[in-house]
């Protein structure tokens, strides 16, 4: 027997499906003048090997970098400020 997915909602509005990582990403960059850099991803209830998992599927589908910053090195955030704003990175060697 199949048991069908776990409906996941929206925190504390039950009634709402939670939206997905990529409708997110369309709604940021369609209300903003903005570009989304990268994802990161809440690791809660998951195995190490689940984040690893999530964050190859997020980077896949999406086509941006992703990562965890409580459980994965804080360098692959900086990495995907730097890849946005390489200013910045001239900026920092200069100081």
């Amino acid at each position: 027997m199949q048991h069908a997915p776990k409906r996941r909602t929206l925190g504390d509005f039950p009634m709402f499906p939670m939206p997905s990582v990529a409708s997110e990403i369309e709604l940021i960059e369609a209300f903003a003048d903005t570009e989304v850099i990268g994802v990161t991803i809440n690791h809660e209830h998951m195995s190490d090997g689940e984040i690893d998992e999530a964050i190859a599927e997020y980077e896949l589908e999406l086509g941006v970098p992703a990562t965890d910053p409580l459980t994965r090195p804080l360098d692959r955030l900086v990495e995907m400020v730097l890849r946005a704003f390489p200013a910045l990175d001239t900026s920092l060697a200069a100081s």
